[in-house]
């Protein structure tokens, strides 16, 4: 019965999250265009291949890697995501009334986790 109710709360902040989130795309017109995609999907390759040496890749070959990722449906999907995600992030950044606090780590831990 716990579990039942550990998982229920759990679903309910998740619906929580998502409808306060799509109210927020909503009201600042956020949108994952295409070339926003491609260019975000470029980015991504030329991290991937620079862990793997290669610092330089050609444009050429940027955008034939980056044809094959956007003609998968689950790759487009996963990358859709990322970059709304960065861009809801950049929106809280600006909207978000932050504030610098410098604290020791013992402090920090304590603020954080109340503790």
């Amino acid at each position: 019965d716990k579990e039942a109710k550990d998982e229920y709360d759990k679903s309910e902040k998740s619906m929580r999250y998502q409808l306060i989130e799509g109210k927020l795309i909503e009201e600042h017109d956020l949108q994952v265009k295409f070339e926003d995609l491609k260019a975000f999907s470029k980015e991504m390759i030329k991290g991937q291949m620079a862990q793997f040496g290669q610092m330089n890749p050609s444009d050429k070959e940027l955008d034939d890697i980056a044809a094959r990722v956007m003609s998968n449906q689950d790759e487009v999907k996963r990358l859709s995501e990322q970059l709304m995600s960065q861009k809801l992030l950049q929106l809280y950044k600006e909207k978000a009334n932050l504030k610098t606090k410098e604290l020791a780590y013992d402090k920090f831990v304590k603020e954080v986790y109340g503790s």
